[in-house]
């Protein structure tokens, strides 16, 4: 789909810039978003989020605790952090719309229960505008 001559098209967050590709700095920034968020009541309160790199080192393994079946049986508080997550971790992400070079990180956000027990998840790199691909874009591996 895109030869040498065409431009590369990526999505890409302005976080990324600031940011760079450290997963640990990208874990640590997305956990601040999220207190930020908390303490203006724009995140569930009972929810928390923890991050952990994969062993991969291109996953983001989040885990969204606090909630369960039980004490959100329709889900809304639920569905509203994992989309935010996801939409925070998207502006740090670099994604090549082609597919030809892999994704910066990828986002694996699991809701769990009291016990543990995943109830539910969402698993992706991100979504936001298209942008022309930065060199960053283009000097990444495939996997």
């Amino acid at each position: 789909m895109i030869d040498s001559v065409r431009q590369a098209l990526c999505i890409t967050g302005s976080d990324h810039l600031q940011l760079g590709g450290s997963l640990p700095a990208i874990a640590a920034h997305l956990v601040r978003e999220v207190c930020e968020l908390r303490e203006r009541g724009e995140f569930p309160a009972r929810a928390s989020v923890q991050i952990d790199i994969g062993p991969e080192e291109a996953l983001l393994d989040i885990l969204i605790t606090g909630l369960s079946p039980d004490n959100d049986p329709d889900r809304i508080e639920t569905v509203t952090a994992m989309r935010t997550v996801f939409e925070l971790a998207s502006h740090a992400n670099v994604i090549d719309i082609t597919g030809a070079v892999a994704p910066l990180f990828t986002n694996r956000i699991l809701a769990v229960d009291e016990q543990g027990v995943p109830y539910a998840g969402l698993i992706g790199a991100g979504m936001g505008d298209i942008h022309p691909g930065e060199v960053s874009c283009r000097r990444m591996p495939p996997r």
